[in-house]
Order: C-alpha cells, then structure tokens, then sequence
C-alpha cells in the first residue's frame, strides 16, 4: 500500500496538470490560439532553459556515460526498422506515422516532469544530456521512416537540408549543447543568473502538462483505437524494456538507469502529430497515437516505477 501510494505522489500530480489543461480547453478558457500561444513558450523560451541549466549544472565525467547513449541509438534504430517492416501492408500514409508512434517520446512535455517528480532534480541534468543527443537521432528517423513510404510512388528525396536545418535551429538541442558545453569547461553560473534561470525553467514543466492536456483530442482516438492501442503499448513498455534491458547488461545503474528508461517510457511526441501532417502521413492516426499513449501511459508509468521499486532501485 506504502508503494502505491507514492507512486500516486509521483505520477498523480502530472496528471492531474494534464487533466486541468484538457478541463481548461474545454471550457473556453483556453482558445486554440492560447495553446498555441503556450506551446510556443515552452519550446522556445521555458524548455530551452530548463535544458540549458539542467546541463551546465551537472558533472559530465559522473554523469554522461556514451556506451548508453548508443545504445539507445541502437534500440532506437532497430526497433524503427522492424516496426517499419511488420507495417509492410500498411497504406503509405499509415506505414511512417505506425512506425514513427513506436519510438518518439514525448521528452519535455512528459518525460521531464515525470523524471523530476520520481528522482528529484538531479536527475533533471541527466536527463538534459539524454535529450540533447536523442533529439536529434529522433528527427532523423522520424523523417526517414516518414518519407520511405512515398519514394517509391513519387520519387521523393530524403529533404537533406531541412533535417540538417531543422536539428541546427532546434532550440532544446541548442540550449542541450549549450548547457554540456558549460558542463565541460565548468563554467560556473552566476548567482544572479542561476536564480533567474531557474526561475524562468521552473515554469516549463506545469505550461508543458496543461499544453499537453488543452492538445488533447478524445475524437481522434475513437476513430482509430483498434490501431493506436498497439503502437502505443509498443512505445510504452516494449521500447523503454529493450532499453532497460540493454543498459543492465552494460552494468548501468542507478540514475543512469532508471533516468533514460523512465524518459524514454513517455508518450509519443505531440510533434510526430504535425511532422505527419507535414509529411504526407495519416495526421488522424498521429494524433489518435498521441492522444492514446498519453492516456495509457498513466498507467505504464506507474508500473515502471512499481518495477524499479521491486528491484529496490528506486
């Protein structure tokens, strides 16, 4: 009973933020261009520096281990590839976004909070070096399985330099890069400006949940439960399990452990949504991925922390 209810301490208050944010959206007081307005907040100015002091403030040579970076690249990677060929008869619209819902976790609007809530600000560094490397290897192959579906009926070409672009603009890899920059040369922040780092950062986690939340649509996953429950049973406790297991067979432990999977066992990115939009794909079955996998993953999540909690890691 002890362990349920702080597993409730930990999950519950995220999601009770997603519910206020769905809650407020739905009763008017939240327009479609308030959220966007929020979205934009968050992904430009709030998360970028929650990354950025996150990073700059941890101990790169006890905390950034490569060996789990590329093995998250690996899991990643494969798993995407055997994904994209099970989905073969697929229509083309529905083959990359099937495949894209199986490995793009949702890191700062979920996984961050999620993290922070279940190990405590430190972690919050490691999980800044986890994304500042992840992000991009996420665009990558989420334009590759996207546009693979089409080349065939239209020729199309891998868009090189939008990727290239896209990864060089990003403002979280930017802040991520900026932050273990600071990390390597040890930097020191200013106290003035670590307060107020800290203070603009601490805003992003609460408007990311409520983003999240007001961006929920049930209608889009009645229309495709039957193939969004699967992807998101996938995303939820397949992909964050061939991690798991991967990193203990490094002999990762700890908060090396326990940050990347808990991260990476969040919901699918709101972002794939748009990106398949953008790409040709079937935005319905995106957005009914997204929407299902945030909803599952109330659950999902509990029972990963209820894992750690029997392996006495957490």
């Amino acid at each position: 009973m002890h362990t349920v209810i702080e597993i409730l301490n930990v999950v519950g208050p995220v999601f009770l933020i997603l519910a206020l944010g769905f809650g407020l959206k739905a009763i008017g007081f939240f327009s479609a261009a308030t959220v966007g307005q929020l979205s934009r907040l968050v992904f430009y100015v709030a998360a970028p520096i929650l990354l950025f002091r996150s990073a700059a403030l941890t101990a790169l040579n006890e905390e950034l281990n490569l060996h789990a970076i590329a093995v998250i690249f690996v899991v990643t990677g494969g798993q995407a590839a055997a994904i994209y060929l099970l989905c073969f008869r697929s229509r083309p619209p529905r083959r990359g976004v099937l495949t894209q819902g199986t490995f793009r976790s949702n890191l700062v609007f979920v996984g961050f909070p999620i993290v922070a809530s279940a190990l405590g600000d430190k972690a919050l560094g490691l999980a800044a070096l986890y994304t500042g490397f992840v992000t991009p290897f996420y665009n990558l192959a989420a334009v590759i399985v996207l546009t693979l579906p089409h080349h065939r009926e239209t020729g199309a070409r891998f868009p090189i330099a939008p990727i290239v672009k896209g990864i060089a603009l990003n403002p979280l890899i930017l802040a991520c890069v900026a932050g273990i920059f600071f990390a390597a040369f040890r930097i020191p922040l200013p106290t003035i400006l670590d307060r107020t780092l800290k203070l603009a950062g601490d805003v992003a986690t609460p408007l990311a949940l409520l983003v999240v939340g007001a961006s929920l649509n049930f209608d889009r996953l009645r229309a495709e439960m039957r193939a969004a429950a699967p992807v998101a049973l996938v995303k939820l406790l397949v992909y964050p399990a061939l991690v798991f297991a991967a990193l203990r067979w490094l002999g990762v432990s700890g908060l090396g452990l326990q940050a990347p999977v808990l991260l990476l066992a969040a919901p699918t990115a709101v972002v794939s949504h748009i990106m398949a939009r953008e790409m040709k794909g079937d935005d319905q079955l995106a957005g009914a991925i997204v929407i299902g996998s945030t909803l599952l993953s109330l659950f999902t999540i509990s029972l990963w922390l209820a894992f750690f909690r029997w392996l006495g890691a957490w």
